[in-house]
Order: structure tokens, then C-alpha cells, then sequence
């Protein structure tokens, strides 16, 4: 057989070899794109975001098992709302500025103290901030305020009558002049006495040690289901407090977050945790009858009566009135006959006297 002849076969052979590959690789392509185009289906269904519908029984499944609180009106876990709330009496001398631990408190009392001070009781139940204080002494009518929520009472040291009435009332009180779950924490730069410190943790266990009762019935407060709309013509967006000419407090409105932006003495109120601006959802302001007791300046407020005040949120306000029957019971709220309604979120409450100069608009 010639060269030529076997050179002829030879590229038959190649030709044919090469039209059964392409034709076999056509087809194995057809099926590679199918395989493609249904992975392609599966990675859609896979990765795609779930639909609204999905989210929503995802968020009403999850809101199934929380429970509104009656401090804030915001949802949580039970367990948390088994806590017993504690109040904890926090300084407020220019010295004790910033506070620590105070933007993660669902309700905020502002009460005068010796002139020309005030001080906070702040009262928690679900957070559980890094560091809460300055801490400082108690008065009678801190202890009658915090017995509105049945809390655990935190302070350090008191007034004669409010050692007498935390006795007289059987006071769940943790008292810092003799525990060590309070602290002095010298890394700031304060002095004592406005640097005695604690957290929640410490104080309850220091309330676990004592045994006081942690299943115990308590009050807060009546909350719409969702943030509504005050129906009043009166604005209230920015608010002055002035306790007297070295002590004032404000809230400014800001209309995006619909929250109030708290300032003291005329600067932005932050925490010492974390440096955050502390902001208020709602805000109660209410008048009682103010005494001085003795010459260290000592005050008597009438928190236990009746009498008027103004409820704020959303940049309007409304009136309201007050009452307080006794020590142990708590203060109500009411609009006319029906009693008051909050908006969700953290509440300021500031009591003053008839003396006090509030300006709003």
C-alpha cells in the first residue's frame, strides 16, 4: 500500500473521530446546560431572601414569646420580666457628671435634693449596664418613689428618716456603707463621695444573699401598642426646667427619631459607659409641695397627695394629674378620668415644685 493511500485513511479516520467528539460534546453541552439551568433554579430558591410573608411570621413567632414590659412598653423575654426591678439612687453633683449606666434605665426620676442639687432614681429591670453610679444616699421621699415599682432600693447611707422608714417599711435595701457590691472606682476622675459604683449583677446577688423576694408583684405603666400621636395643639419641643439659677434641665426634639435629646446645665447629658447622648421617649413632669426639713438644707416633697403636671412625647404635650395615696401604693397618672397612656420606650419623670419655672413650645 502507497504512502498516498495510507496518508488518504488516515485523515478519514481523524475526520470521523472528530465528528463523533464534536457530536457527543454537543450533547453532553445540552445536558450540562440543563444540569446548569436547574442549579441555577435550586441556587435562586437557596440563596434568594425570604418573602415579606416569611419575615412576618418569622417576627410574629418571635414576638410570641416575649411579653411587654410594664416599665418601658417594649417587648422582651419573660425571664428578663421576672426581674425584680431595682432603683438606684445616682448623684448628680457637678462632681458625679457624667453618670454611668443611666441611658439603659427604663424610668428616670429627677428629684431636688439639697439645694441646688438634684439626683436620679433610675430604675432597671432588663439591661444590665457595665457600671451604674455615682451612687449616693436616700431620702424618704426616694424610698416612697421607688416602692411605685416594689423595687430593691440601692444607696449608699441616708437622711435619719429614710433609715428610719427603710426600717419602718421592711425596705428590700441594699445600703453601700456596708456591702462590698458597691465600689469606689478610681479610675475616674472623681473624688469621693462622687465615685462609689456598682452594676445590677452585684446587687443581686447581694439581694440573693439577703433573701429578699424575687417573685413580687409591681406596677408600671398603661403603654399604647404602638407609637401614637398626642391629639393636642400643644407643641413641645424643646423644654426648659429650671430648678433654680445653678440647676437646669432640657429636652430637644428631634422630629427623625422622634426621641428627646437630654441636656444638663446647658450640656449634652451623656453616659460614662459609652458616651451616649442620653435621649427620653417620654417625658412626665409634675408638681408637689417642697419643705425644708433642717439646717443641712434637708428637703420634705410631698410625692404623696395629689396635683398636676404635663405628659410629653412625639413633640406635643397634654395635661395630666396625679395622685399618690400612700407610701407603699403607686403614683397614677390620668388624662380626665382615663389613666394615662405612654408611648414604647424609656420615660423621664421630673418632679418639681410650684416654684420651678418651665418654659415649652
Amino acid at each position: 500500500m502507497n504512502k498516498r493511500i495510507i496518508r488518504l485513511i488516515i485523515i478519514s479516520v481523524t475526520f470521523i473521530v472528530s465528528f463523533m467528539t464534536l457530536t457527543s460534546c454537543s450533547k453532553k453541552n445540552e445536558k450540562v446546560e440543563d444540569i446548569i439551568k436547574i442549579d441555577d433554579k435550586v441556587t435562586v430558591v437557596d440563596d434568594k431572601e425570604p418573602d415579606k410573608e416569611e419575615d412576618s411570621e418569622i417576627v410574629e413567632n418571635d414576638d410570641l414569646n416575649k411579653a411587654k414590659s410594664k416599665l418601658d412598653g417594649l417587648k422582651y423575654n419573660e425571664e428578663l420580666l421576672n426581674n425584680r426591678p431595682i432603683v438606684v439612687v445616682i448623684d448628680n453633683h457637678p462632681k458625679a457628671r457624667w453618670q454611668a449606666g443611666i441611658s439603659e434605665a427604663e424610668i428616670v426620676y429627677e428629684v431636688e435634693a439639697e439645694a441646688p442639687f438634684t439626683r436620679y432614681l433610675a430604675v432597671f429591670q432588663t439591661k444590665e449596664p457595665e457600671r451604674i453610679g455615682p451612687v449616693r444616699s436616700a431620702r424618704p421621699y426616694m424610698i416612697y418613689l421607688a416602692l411605685n415599682h416594689n423595687s430593691i432600693f440601692a444607696h449608699v447611707g441616708g437622711s435619719d428618716d429614710a433609715f428610719i422608714k427603710l426600717k419602718a417599711l421592711s425596705i428590700a435595701d441594699i445600703d453601700g456603707l456596708y456591702t462590698s457590691n458597691m465600689w469606689r472606682y478610681n479610675q475616674t476622675k472623681k473624688y469621693a463621695p462622687h465615685n462609689l459604683y456598682t452594676d445590677i449583677k452585684n446587687l443581686r446577688e447581694f439581694a440573693d444573699a439577703k433573701g429578699y423576694k424575687k417573685d413580687v408583684e409591681y406596677n408600671g405603666f398603661n403603654f399604647n401598642d404602638e407609637d401614637s400621636e398626642l391629639k393636642s395643639e400643644n407643641l413641645a419641643e424643646n423644654i426648659k426646667i429650671t430648678y433654680n439659677k445653678s440647676n437646669t434641665t432640657e429636652y430637644k426634639y428631634d422630629k427623625e427619631t422622634k426621641l428627646y435629646t437630654r441636656y444638663k446645665d446647658g450640656e449634652k447629658h451623656l453616659d460614662e459607659n459609652n458616651n451616649v447622648v442620653i435621649t427620653a421617649k417620654n417625658i412626665i413632669i409634675y408638681t408637689v409641695d417642697k419643705k425644708t426639713l433642717d439646717n443641712e438644707g434637708r428637703l420634705q416633697l410631698g410625692v404623696i397627695g395629689k396635683g398636676t403636671g404635663k405628659y410629653i412625647t412625639n413633640g406635643k404635650s397634654i395635661d395630666i394629674t396625679w395622685s399618690k395615696e400612700s407610701e407603699k401604693s403607686s403614683t397614677v397618672f390620668k388624662v380626665g378620668d382615663e389613666e394615662l397612656k405612654l408611648n414604647p420606650g424609656n420615660t423621664w419623670i421630673q418632679i418639681i415644685n410650684k416654684n420651678t419655672d418651665v418654659t415649652g413650645e
